[in-house]
């Protein structure tokens, strides 16, 4: 994964919600093409942020026993520019699911201020098929580090 667009996991309730945070920096690559002299977080970066929130919460919920993939983004808006400097607030909330899927909703914010919300429809597979042994000791450490001293609600 190129891009990792969480810093850290603030807030985790099993199969319910997740909270996490990204400080956008101007040492980030993207800044250079998008836009020199003027740079913004383009709106894809924004909806691979909710992604890579959404993916932690469904893979935790399910014990790791699940891969979630992003299949579809549903009635999505962006409402402020992000640039270096702002801190993203993720919230996103499953409000449907099975063994199969997974509906959530999901909002950005950036000091208060409400920058992208929208729909987001995950699958879940096995995640044996999507995590061979190497890899699989790769994205468990970036969970350990993304949810350490996190704030996780005991119970479903």
């Amino acid at each position: 994964m190129r891009y990792l667009l969480i810093d850290k996991i603030t807030y985790l309730d099993p199969g319910k919600e997740i909270r996490a945070i990204k400080s956008v920096t101007l040492s980030e690559d993207i800044f250079a093409q998008h836009f020199f002299g003027y740079p913004v977080l383009p709106g894809a970066l924004l909806i691979e942020s909710m992604a890579q929130a959404g993916t932690a919460l469904l893979e935790y919920s399910s014990q790791f026993t699940r891969k979630a993939l992003l299949v579809m983004v549903d009635q999505t808006k962006f409402r402020e520019l992000v640039r270096p400097g702002d801190q993203l607030e993720i919230v996103a909330q499953i409000i449907s699911g099975s063994e199969q899927s997974a509906k959530l909703i999901g909002e950005i914010q950036v000091k208060q201020k409400r920058v992208m919300e929208g729909q987001f429809v995950f699958v879940l597979k096995e995640a044996d098929r999507f995590y061979p042994k190497k890899s699989k000791y790769m994205m468990e450490t970036i969970y350990d580090i993304w949810l350490e001293n996190t704030e996780i609600k005991s119970g479903k």
